[in-house]
């Protein structure tokens, strides 16, 4: 059995979300896997300074870290896409903006239309941390949410409409950026339906997760 932390922003509603659904369709079995949760804490709230809460969660990863050890965990997951981008002290590879690039070089993602749940700033980075991986992201959607329960929500009930009714013909393959927008339920709709790869920060990072400790 496989021990693997997961370290989660305490504002993130969603990525314990993630991981009963993929237990509960037989993605993930509890015999072969044992998952300890660690949640990051920060000073600065998102909506007084979006950057230094961003690079506060990546200061504590590393006692979050630490203390995960004392469990025998040596395999972590960092949940945090914006995080992992703008924070040049995070230590940690097995983050979702890394685990994104791979994905889409895996799946041969090479131009897509990105939506994230951030501001036009925050969305640039994620912009350029993808083209600068050789993706080119030919539109992108900031959606501008800014209370954790609005992602969960409109990642829940709303989002899987909002890209098929806004979807365009030349806008390729689908990047959807950050750990707490919930996407894992609705993937699979939206490739049948618009006929294109889809990826997510969760389903990425997920997938890098399994695929390293088989």
């Amino acid at each position: 059995m496989r021990k693997i932390g997961l370290l989660i922003p305490k504002t993130n509603l969603t990525v314990e979300h993630e991981l009963q659904y993929l237990f509960n369709k037989n993605i993930l079995d509890c015999n072969d896997y044992i998952f300890y949760t660690a949640k990051l804490d920060y000073k600065t709230s998102y909506k007084e300074n979006k950057e230094q809460y961003l690079k506060e969660l990546a200061e504590d990863s590393n006692n979050k870290t630490e203390n995960l050890t004392y469990l025998d965990v040596y395999y972590v997951g960092y949940f945090c896409t914006s995080s992992a981008i703008v924070s040049e002290n995070l230590n940690i590879s097995n983050n979702p903006a890394g685990a994104l690039v791979e994905e889409a070089k895996l799946k041969n993602i090479k131009k897509c239309l990105l939506i994230t749940p951030y501001n036009d700033e925050l969305g640039s980075k994620v912009k350029k941390e993808l083209e600068g991986n050789y993706i080119n992201v030919n539109r992108i959607i900031n959606l501008n949410l800014i209370n954790t329960k609005d992602y969960f929500d409109f990642g829940k009930n709303k989002l899987e409409k909002f890209i098929i009714n806004n979807y365009q013909s030349d806008d390729g393959d689908i990047i959807i950026s950050c750990t707490n927008l919930p996407t894992l339920h609705f993937i699979s709709n939206v490739e049948r339906k618009l006929n294109v790869k889809v990826i997510s920060s969760n389903s990425s990072l997920f997938s890098k997760i399994i695929r390293e400790n088989l």
